[in-house]
């Protein structure tokens, strides 16, 4: 099945047949999207000011997480690592390869290593997995507290637990396992094999063995340091991934939202919303995530257009803005590695031409 999904074909379909019934639905649902717009226009000032500077926390924050991992990283430069990454893996479909090589090169050029970067993707992953569905699950337990539980809760902490402990038991395993260790070596042997310098300098004399020791030794001492005090890394990426919660709670009040929508009823929403992005085919979700938590938020109690108009403006501040940051932080890297280039080259044709002007120079003193 895993194969079956990680198969191109099958997933450019998926990515067509979903855009099919996206159109399709805009296409039947333009009342509600044109009126969900006009409530977009209705927000107060104070709220867009709240909602701008959620945005920049939003921003800051994930960058904040790279820079904890690789603290030789100006937060500037890890803003555009993290802007250029989300712009790659949310605006190119199947762009989560893409994403990494330019997060590669944009960390190298600060002499992070190979192993080092592969550490900072390992950790940043797992912990926005473990905040991701610990949210959810430490939100429905409080809730769960106060009154009688459901069949949604018992599945909502049920699935999240599961996810957690398995999680949890995997990376122990990962990190502790001699087994383990081997199985990784082997695999990192063939790469090293094939691309002896991905991950940076190597020792030209050492063997491929040697080389993919060296590397998961590396790689798992990391891990390992990173797991011994995990709590500066999970409070980082719970500001990051709750920022955004924030975004949408407060575009949902700004627009009139009230007692219908319970703090206990809107975490099973961007709990879905989570789950969709994950799930999606189309890059970032576009599409799934904002009819799946529209639909959610109309089941809630919320009127369809505030609904929409809410999600709207949550998807444009973490999905769209992005998307643009990251662009334009590739346009200007690019601009600059260019001019940089054409410098160098400048450089060392004039060092070029005033050697052979002092040689020939001499030639005529030698003459005359």
């Amino acid at each position: 099945m895993r194969r079956l999904i990680d198969e191109p074909r099958v997933r450019q379909g998926a990515v067509l047949l979903v855009a099919l019934v996206l159109v399709a639905a805009v296409i039947l649902q333009r009342q509600t999207i044109v009126g969900a717009i006009g409530e977009i226009g209705k927000l107060s000032a104070a709220t867009v000011v709240v909602l701008a500077l959620l945005g920049v926390l939003d921003r800051v924050s994930r960058a904040e997480v790279i820079r904890s991992l690789l603290p030789e990283l100006t937060l500037t430069r890890s803003e555009m690592i993290s802007d250029v990454g989300a712009a790659a893996s949310k605006g190119i479909p199947a762009g989560g390869p893409i994403a990494t090589v330019l997060r590669w090169q944009l960390a190298r050029e600060r002499w992070v290593t190979g192993t080092r970067f592969i550490v900072m993707l390992v950790a940043s992953g797992v912990a926005t997995a473990f905040v991701s569905w610990g949210y959810p699950l430490v939100a429905t337990v409080v809730d769960m507290a106060g009154r009688d539980a459901d069949l949604a809760d018992v599945v909502i902490v049920a699935v999240c637990a599961a996810v957690l402990g398995g999680a949890a038991l995997f990376w122990l395993l990962m990190l502790r396992s001699e087994r383990a260790h081997r199985f990784i070596t082997a695999r990192s042997e063939w790469v090293v094999a094939r691309w002896p310098t991905v991950l940076g300098d190597v020792d030209p004399a050492a063997s491929d063995r040697d080389l993919a020791v060296r590397i998961v030794d590396e790689i798992r001492d990391g891990l390992r340091l990173v797991a011994r005090r995990p709590a500066g890394l999970l409070l980082r990426t719970l500001v990051a991934q709750g920022t955004g919660a924030v975004i949408l709670w407060v575009a949902l009040r700004g627009l009139g939202v009230g007692d219908e929508l319970e703090l206990s009823e809107y975490a099973r929403v961007y709990f879905v919303a989570h789950i969709l992005g994950s799930l999606a085919p189309t890059p970032g979700g576009v599409g799934v995530i904002e009819a799946g938590v529209t639909g959610a938020l109309v089941a809630a109690g919320v009127d369809t257009e505030v609904a929409l108009a809410g999600v709207l403006v949550y998807r444009f501040i973490t999905y769209v803005m992005p998307i643009i940051l990251g662009t334009a932080w590739y346009v200007w890297w690019r601009f600059q590695r260019s001019a940089g280039a054409a410098r160098d080259a400048a450089r060392g044709a004039g060092q070029g031409a005033g050697r052979v002007d002092r040689s020939v120079r001499s030639g005529s003193d030698a003459v005359h």
